[in-house]
């Protein structure tokens, strides 16, 4: 299950911050893109989040920020899989283990997200004007690239091997303002089936996905019985 959550979170790739109140901290939202979670709007303090499918627990995230909005700490335990991630802040680098072997992400000086190591895989990121997630290359080659509206609303990403592409995302809202989190992905691949997603939530006052229904369905023939899941969030803010 965490390999369709992987692919969302890569399809949903969401420096000093400027309204807080109103926008994504960009790190929040970087590493909502490469780590599997909903992102939230706003000055958090922190955000504890539940999904779970056909009844199971599949995943649970924490994070906490300090009052700069930089992450202090940052938890993953996915237990249909004996998945575990830890890391702490030491100076500009978030370290510790993922399945007790190294793993670390290297900030930026603004605290955003700059390279990640996964016990000696290297994966560097390049940002647009707005902090979010831009280009992904791995060995130096390009692996992916995201592309954003106006208004820095993800609507498109595309994977890439050696050049060629290998799949792509895109992206539509039901209302980017008032319901960030309800869209469909358009999911097409060159070597298999793919995917349509689709997610609906049920948000606070301060527009925080309290409560969201996902639901996956391969574009595969004859189709499969679409996976569904719950996504459950809650938030501090500062």
């Amino acid at each position: 299950m965490s390999k369709v959550l992987a692919i969302l979170v890569g399809a949903l790739c969401f420096s000093g911050i400027a309204n807080a109140n109103n926008n994504y901290i960009p790190i929040l939202y970087n590493l909502s893109t490469i780590l599997d979670f909903n992102p939230v709007k706003g000055p958090i303090k922190s955000l504890d989040e539940h999904v779970v499918a056909n009844g199971k627990e599949i995943q649970e995230i924490k994070l906490n920020f300090d009052n700069g909005f930089c992450v202090e700490n940052l938890t993953i335990n996915r237990p249909t899989e004996g998945y575990s991630l830890e890391l702490k802040l030491k100076g500009s680098v978030l370290e510790g283990q993922k399945n007790g072997k190294p793993f670390s992400i290297e900030l930026s000086k603004d605290c955003n997200l700059h390279t990640v190591n996964d016990n000696g895989d290297k994966m560097e990121y390049t940002l647009n004007s707005n902090g979010m997630i831009k280009d992904t290359f791995f060995l130096g080659s390009k692996i992916s690239e995201h592309f954003y509206d106006k208004e820095s609303n993800f609507v498109r990403s595309v994977f890439l091997f050696e050049d060629k592409v290998l799949s792509k995302n895109e992206v539509t809202y039901a209302d980017s303002h008032e319901r960030p989190l309800d869209y469909k992905i358009t999911n097409s691949s060159g070597n298999s089936g793919g995917f349509i997603a689709t997610n609906s939530c049920e948000y606070s006052e301060q527009l925080v996905p309290k409560l969201c229904q996902l639901t996956v369905q391969k574009t595969d023939s004859p189709p499969s019985k679409p996976t569904e899941m719950t996504v459950s969030t809650k938030v501090e803010f500062y």
